[in-house]
């Protein structure tokens, strides 16, 4: 019954664990009701229970409790009256929630700025590239999607890692996401903070530096970030479909004829002989992957969504389609304007400039003004995005007493994880703070931040895609999704991001762009992430079961664990 919430009506709540040692037979806590297992869970135990009221305890003829999707439930002080806050919950549809991913990818902001470094390396067969990584996140979004219909655990890739992998490897893929995503996060905000200066100076107003844009921008994300999330997905919505309205326009001006200095659309970017010798087009398709960032977005919010099976499920696979249909169109549409060998040498000498050029050819300069502008609406989109992804990290993680529990704090009004949303606001300053003070050149900065943070996101991709794999493999028996969706789909995926995953190891300097010691530095921020989880998650074990028994959104060992945190029994 989602929105439900339950009131203290003078009787207790009474936990009822099996087989559990040093856990208070009665207490208070947070009621999630799973209704797919007819189990509730209880935020201070380790394990699926039953709740029940006193009353009907002592009373077999009482009512029944209704139950709740979320409720926290606070025993009263004078044991009569009391109160009670909410979880997080919402109802996000499909499309809503298309829109709030969609901004994590910034339409506008990629084709602008990316899609013409996926010709640099792709060539001008830059559009086959675009389709081929589309097919294989496609693949890894099948065993992604069938995962999530099978554990209703929040967290995404957290959870799932720590659901397949052990809660040791899911604590280390929570602490490299909220990194991947305060990295990504904050080379958003600083291309943002690049793009307002410019913006600015060009039309006669000061030259300040880009750092101060940058941080006006981290605080308006941040009031955004205080509010409900659907406040923020019906402002991206609105920003979402004016980006995609001016890229559709260029596309159609070149391919109706008339506009493009070649005066023809070929179709030899689709085919084999386009794609350039050697090795660059294993760094080309490894560009493409990373065009997907934030897809996964769609399970972060899986608490806020109606019918998150469903919904998560069709998000998901409309954000893939969407974008690589999108972005191979579009990409095709830039080569088709200049002509193969012409694209590929302006992609390589003016990259930032290729597509205004293109536009204003083709729509005119008036097109060239309103892009201009909605560069920089498209950056704030996608930094909410990325911002509300990071907060709700931070909040599972708080939820999961791995991080200090105030961070799972839910504003009474909003819903919304504003503690979480501060602390993610702080994150991204510690890590922008040494950088400003030691004079980073921004323009430097914001490239080398997202490619660590696309590098990161591999490292997800491929421990997920192994993780699919041996969830389903553990579970066999009991489930009865095909082998398509169980093995086959889950080993191409694992081979294919475990490969270019490789190829981002060996080509980290050209990912990110940065060299030495710095690409020493930044490719060792993702592996200590990692290492620190795993330290946490080993120390937790040892010194802290209860918190232990909690790492991945979960409150049940789940059968056929490697993890022996807690003895419980099946409910």
């Amino acid at each position: 019954m989602k929105g439900t919430s339950l009131q203290w009506s003078g009787d207790f709540l009474k936990c009822r664990p099996l087989k559990v040692r040093g856990l208070d037979p009665i207490h208070t806590g947070v009621l999630h009701y799973e209704k797919s297992r007819q189990l509730s869970t209880c935020n201070r135990c380790p394990l699926d229970l039953i709740w029940v009221s006193m009353d009907q305890a002592n009373n077999p003829g009482a009512r029944e409790m209704k139950a709740a999707s979320t409720a926290t439930l606070e025993a009263p002080k004078d044991g009569k009256s009391g109160s009670t806050a909410k979880g997080l919950s919402g109802s996000m549809g499909t499309f809503r929630l298309f829109a709030l991913v969609m901004a994590f990818v910034s339409p506008l902001v990629t084709v602008a700025g990316w899609v013409s470094i996926l010709i640099v390396y792709g060539g001008e067969g830059a559009p086959l590239l675009m389709l081929a990584a589309t097919v294989l996140v496609l693949v890894f979004s099948i065993g992604f999607v069938a995962m999530g219909h099978h554990m209703s655990n929040p967290g995404a890739f957290y959870s799932y890692v720590g659901a397949s992998l052990g809660r040791v490897m899911g604590l280390s893929a929570g602490f490299i996401a909220t990194l991947t995503y305060a990295l990504l996060g904050l080379a958003c905000f600083i291309f943002s903070g690049i793009v307002a200066s410019g913006y600015v100076v060009d039309r006669g107003g000061p030259e300040i530096s880009p750092y101060f844009y940058s941080l006006a921008m981290l605080i308006l994300v941040s009031i955004f970030g205080y509010f409900h999330i659907e406040v923020s997905a019906k402002v991206l919505l609105v920003a979402m479909a004016i980006e995609i309205l001016i890229v559709v326009i260029f596309d159609l001006a070149v391919f109706s004829g008339g506009t493009s200095p070649t005066g023809n659309v070929s179709t030899e970017p689709f085919a084999l002989t386009s794609l350039p010798e050697g090795a660059s087009w294993g760094i080309g398709i490894l560009f493409a992957i990373l065009l997907f960032n934030g897809f996964e977005g769609t399970a972060v919010f899986r608490e806020e969504v109606r019918n998150p099976a469903r919904t998560i499920g069709r998000a998901s696979v409309a954000v893939v389609v969407f974008v690589g249909g999108f972005y191979a169109i579009s990409s095709w549409a830039l080569i088709s304007y200049f002509g193969g060998d012409q694209a590929v040498e302006l992609a390589t000498s003016d990259p930032a400039h290729m597509f205004t050029n293109a536009l204003a050819g083709s729509s005119g300069q008036l097109m060239v003004d309103i892009t201009n502008v909605m560069i920089l609406t498209s950056s704030f989109a996608g930094a909410v995005s990325i911002h509300s992804i990071l907060s709700r990290y931070i909040f599972s993680l708080g939820v999961d007493r791995v991080l200090p529990r105030r961070l799972a704090t839910v504003h009474a009004r909003h819903n919304s994880p504003f503690i979480a949303a501060i602390a993610a606001s702080a994150l991204f300053l510690v890590i922008a703070i040494p950088f400003v003070l030691v004079g980073s050149d921004p323009s430097l900065l914001y490239g080398q931040l997202g490619g660590t943070g696309g590098y990161a996101y591999l490292l997800l991709f491929t421990l997920v895609s192994l993780s699919v794999l041996v969830y389903f493999w553990r579970k066999r028996r009991s489930h009865t999704v095909n082998a398509w969706v169980a093995v086959v789909a889950p080993v191409v995926s694992v081979l294919a991001m475990g490969s270019l995953f490789v190829v981002a190891i060996v080509n980290f300097s050209t990912l990110t762009g940065g060299s030495g010691p710095l690409a020493v530095a930044l490719q060792g921020s993702v592996w200590g992430a990692g290492v620190i989880g795993v330290i946490l998650a080993l120390l937790f074990r040892t010194k802290r079961p209860d918190i232990y028994a909690r790492i991945g959104r979960r409150t049940a060992a789940e059968p056929g664990s490697t993890d022996a945190a807690t003895t419980v029994a099946e409910v």
